[in-house]
């Protein structure tokens, strides 16, 4: 009684100080939240941390006895205060699951909302669990739907789809959200989350093994087959919890932290005390493994230079010199010289900050090279220093805009024609760029930029944009007179309404449910290539036992369209012989496709 009296206060003070999660799923973090960057101090501090070395041994005991997995387990353990009970944790979910404002946890795998059961995600099947240790872990317990949950069962996370032969979808609300194959390994059983769920996996795999593993053999079992262990609550039946160390590291990349992931990570902080690392710095997964940190978008983006080197330049030459002592730049101007300013290769390759002659780079991503700029004391002895330039009219599809530049030594002025292109389409080397100015002017337009400057072209296209791009590429065709939208989810005040309309009409796409069309959901390459194959009048492949691509099943809806454009040269695949037909098509994609199809889209 006195301990779950003592629990019970735990949990109320942690309430006090604990908020709900804020973050925004699927939005790739790209900063630190403050909670984040004072966790790692002392000597527990980054810079220590990934000093330590990890071990390239494909034994995970002989990994977890390395000084960084021994120093990260330290310091999830030693921060860690009294867990919360297997009860208690229900009542926590809807400030550590929080999403969009709702009183409801968002759950895990499906990204919904509604009723839900707690889902271990290291299954407690698998491990050394105690009914108040890793079991009740807030970093490891999820809310999840209950079907979800039931059809996940404690099989082996992996890649079904291209390691199995026989495999089973499971939708949620029409969508799907895992593919499993009871079967697999004699009965084991295998099972893959959806993409976008694949790096926090693999990031509370990574926190489980790391804090509650042992030198004994307890809780190695992440990516080997071990002999069943313990009994009751800490039972181990031994199977491997996800198929491989390659897997789980590629489902670390493949989805990258959030800012979803990050505010729950601050959220578990204030109710547990410890932190699951893996999502601060995701590029300790690699050094655990001696391996290369992969090009990856990361919160801090400063581990990546740990690897990286600064130089530094004088420009011109002879107005100074610069000296490089590790991340600090010291600049000294010859006589008749002075410091006019500093520009950085990349342009984000790291933080810099300028203290009169010292510039110090922080945050490093990659290689960088500073440049210092000197000029002339007597400003324009050599002609005018202009500086970036300040846009005072923005050019339009029909009229180009005026950019205003002046002398930063003698202030005069001069102006000069902006073309009007997207900022993000400037490279005319680019698969996409004539696909994209194609696009803008057609008649009608196929599409616009996400913005005035951008047009974003890997971003993904969502099913409501695929719609509008394959209305305005067809010539805007009428809907029948008096027709209704099914879809509760597409307002009529809705840009894509008309879009929508005439493609259910047409027999174009489908809803993903009886009511829903989804419009902010992304659109897969199999789900563009299919709607524009119906568009054009849906013929037959002139070969369809046979195609360029490896991954198109006999069965699947997608096959004759995909085979259809290819015949066409309409569309390519993602690497040799793969189509990549579950993945989300981006809007460069699209209009590439319009582009290469617009002979069998509008009557010449």
């Amino acid at each position: 009684m006195k301990r779950i009296l003592r629990l019970t206060a735990l949990l109320v003070l942690a309430l006090g100080t604990a908020v709900p999660n804020s973050g925004t799923r699927h939005e790739t973090a790209l900063a630190l939240s403050d909670a984040a960057k004072d966790y790692y101090v002392g000597s527990y501090a980054l810079q220590t941390l990934s000093a330590l070395e990890g071990s390239t041994s494909d034994s995970p005991v002989e990994v977890w006895q390395s000084p960084l997995c021994a120093a990260l387990h330290a310091l999830m353990t030693d921060t860690r205060t009294e867990l919360p009970t297997f009860q208690q944790t229900r009542s926590l979910f809807p400030l550590t699951d929080a999403s969009g404002g709702s009183s409801e946890p968002l759950l895990f795998y499906s990204d919904g909302v509604g009723a839900y059961q707690r889902e271990q995600v290291w299954a407690n099947a698998k491990g050394n669990f105690y009914h108040e240790g890793a079991g009740c872990d807030l970093h490891h317990l999820r809310p999840a739907d209950t079907q979800v949950d039931v059809a996940r069962s404690s099989m082996t996370f992996g890649n079904v789809r291209t390691q199995s032969q026989s495999w089973q979808v499971v939708q949620y609300n029409g969508t799907p959200v895992l593919w499993v194959d009871p079967g697999w390994a004699g009965g084991t059983g295998m099972v893959e989350v959806r993409d976008e769920v694949k790096g926090d996996v693999a990031r509370i795999l990574l926190y489980v093994w790391s804090v509650y593993g042992g030198a004994d053999g307890e809780n190695q079992n992440l990516w080997v087959d071990q002999p069943p262990s313990g009994v009751g609550y800490e039972m181990n039946e031994g199977q491997r919890v996800i198929a491989s160390k390659e897997v789980l590291l590629e489902w670390c990349r493949c989805d990258p932290v959030d800012t979803w992931e990050m505010g729950r990570n601050d959220t578990v902080q204030a109710l547990q005390g410890n932190r699951n690392v893996f999502i601060d710095y995701p590029e300790l997964c690699w050094c655990l493994f001696d391996r290369e940190i992969p090009d990856m978008p990361t919160p801090s983006g400063w581990a990546h230079g740990l690897y990286c080197t600064v130089s530094a330049v004088a420009d011109p030459p002879e107005g100074g010199t610069v000296t490089v002592a590790d991340r600090t730049v010291i600049a000294v101007a010859n006589q008749g010289y002075q410091i006019t300013g500093w520009s950085l290769e990349p342009e984000d390759g790291a933080v810099v900050t300028q203290n009169q002659t010292r510039f110090t780079l922080s945050e490093l991503r990659q290689d960088c090279e500073l440049t210092v700029h000197f000029g002339l004391i007597d400003p324009c002895a050599l002609g005018h220093d202009w500086d970036i330039g300040v846009v005072v009219e923005e050019p339009t599809q029909h009229c180009p805009g005026t950019l205003l530049y002046t002398c930063t030594r003698c202030g005069i002025t001069r102006t000069e024609e902006i073309p009007f292109r997207f900022d993000d389409v400037q490279n005319e080397a680019a698969y996409y760029y004539a696909p994209v100015y194609w696009a803008l002017h057609s008649d009608p337009p196929c599409t616009a930029g996400t913005d005035a400057r951008h047009f974003s072209p890997n971003r993904r296209c969502t099913r409501a944009q695929a719609v509008c791009f394959l209305w305005n590429a067809a010539g805007q065709p009428e809907s029948l007179p008096g027709a209704g939208c099914p879809f509760l989810d597409v307002p009529d005040s809705a840009w894509y309404r008309q879009a929508v309309v005439w493609a259910t009409q047409a027999g174009v796409v489908c809803g993903t449910s009886q009511t829903t069309f989804s419009p902010s959901e992304p659109c897969t390459r199999a789900e563009f290539l299919t709607m524009l194959w119906r568009v054009s009048g849906s013929d037959a492949p002139e070969v369809e036992t046979d195609g360029p691509f490896l991954d198109l099943p006999a069965s699947a809806y997608y096959r004759r369209a995909v085979l259809w454009a290819a015949e066409r040269g309409i569309v390519k695949g993602t690497a040799e012989g793969i189509f990549s037909p579950h993945a989300a098509c981006t809007r460069a994609q699209a209009v590439t496709i319009l582009y290469r199809a617009a002979v069998f889209l509008r009557p010449q």
